[in-house]
């Protein structure tokens, strides 16, 4: 009987669209033909047809995978878009914000900063990344928010802050939020500093307090004035009396013109202090200010003289008479010169000049020293009540 082999392998090709999803081979080569007869054949028909239905099962599983791999690389493609536009947001508003925002380590390097902060010190940021904070800051205030910046490291809490920084001659008040930054297991890797201009607030309420103080300095002013002024005006009425009895030149009247002088002062004293603290308009006249200079400079020449000071006056001619308190400005020019005075120790040169300002309409009083002068930091306070830059017990900061 002649043998028919069946082919060595029956191979099973799976199309699925475009791909090849897989191959089945069966190899039945070893089994003789007539082994399998007509019920081997099929058995081996439903053998193949089983085998194919299996194919095409895991066919479609793979497909199905497939299709749902190119699903998820879509919307990670999509969530990695939207993230990479949120992340181009928020960079945009920290760089676009007028406010101090950078990160530091532990030890207060720099690990970002926006270009506010940057430019506000006189750079760019990747000029300071990696810095110590010493490099924008005073030693004193890196020092403190060094201290703040581990205590954030340590507790993992937020603190805030004021300090003061200066760039150049220019000194600005800073309030700062130091707030940690986490990883996923809750450990702080790095502080954010956010950190807000407050030197304009910081002047409104050195104003409201200098307001507070006006105001009861009025208080006080007036319960003095009450106080004083009346036994003052029994004081000095009594001595004009009593001037009528003695005779011009002899010891009593010499020491009762004493008692005169003293109590015209202190009266002239309380004055004053009302005058400051009433800030009134007080009364206008049209006055001669070269005459309102020369009678201030008479009056202090000697002292002057007495501390070494040389006095230089140049008064202009024919200046027209303005109008304003006669009194409050001779007190100004008083103040300024003993103000010279003061900063001159050992002796100097002062010079008081008057000029017409034809431009303006106005007359121009200039008083001028050679002493140490004012830093330039405090120029701007020089008018505010209560700021002086002498000893305390030396000067009220109400001169000016």
């Amino acid at each position: 009987m002649e043998r028919k082999t069946p082919s060595n392998t029956h191979k099973v090709l799976l199309l699925l669209g475009v791909s090849v999803m897989g191959v089945l081979c069966v190899a039945i080569g070893l089994l003789p033909a007539y082994h399998l007869g007509e019920a081997g054949s099929r058995h081996l028909f439903w053998f193949q047809l089983i085998s194919i239905a299996s194919v095409l099962g895991i066919g479609g599983l793979l497909l199905y995978e497939e299709r749902q791999v190119r699903s998820l690389r879509k919307q990670l493609a999509k969530k990695a878009e939207e993230l990479k536009k949120s992340e181009e947001r928020y960079r945009s508003l920290i760089e676009s914000t007028e406010d101090f925002i950078f990160t530091v380590d532990e030890s207060g390097r720099f690990q970002s900063l926006n270009n506010f902060t940057a430019s506000f010190f006189g750079g760019t940021p990747s000029q300071f990344l990696g810095r110590p904070l010493s490099l924008l800051f005073s030693e004193g205030v890196a020092t403190q928010q060094l201290k703040l910046i581990r205590m954030v490291f340590e507790f993992g809490k937020s603190v805030r802050d004021e300090f003061m920084v200066k760039t150049g001659e220019h000194y600005t008040w800073l309030s700062a939020n130091l707030m940690p930054l986490k990883d996923e297991r809750e450990r702080v890797i790095s502080v954010l500093c956010i950190a807000r201009d407050i030197t304009e607030h910081k002047k409104l309420e050195s104003q409201l307090v200098n307001t507070e103080k006006l105001a009861s300095m009025g208080t006080l002013a007036a319960g003095v004035a009450h106080e004083l002024n009346n036994p003052l005006g029994v004081m000095l009425g009594f001595t004009d009396l009593l001037l009528e009895k003695f005779d011009k030149g002899s010891q009593d009247y010499e020491d009762l013109k004493t008692i005169e002088r003293h109590s015209l002062h202190c009266k002239h004293v309380v004055e004053n202090l009302l005058s400051f603290a009433r800030q009134g308009e007080g009364e206008s006249e049209c006055c001669d200010i070269n005459a309102a200079v020369d009678e201030i400079v008479r009056a202090v020449e000697h002292s002057l003289e007495m501390d070494h000071v040389e006095l230089r006056i140049e008064l202009a001619s024919g200046l027209p008479r303005v109008k304003g308190d006669l009194r409050q400005m001779q007190q100004v020019f008083l103040n300024l010169i003993n103000n010279a005075a003061a900063a001159m120790k050992g002796g100097g040169v002062l010079e008081m000049k008057t000029a017409l300002d034809a431009g303006q309409g106005k007359v121009r009083v200039t008083v001028r020293d050679n002493g140490h002068g004012i830093k330039e930091e405090h120029l701007e306070n020089i008018f505010d009540p209560f700021f002086t830059t002498k000893s305390e017990g030396e000067g009220t900061g109400l001169g000016l």
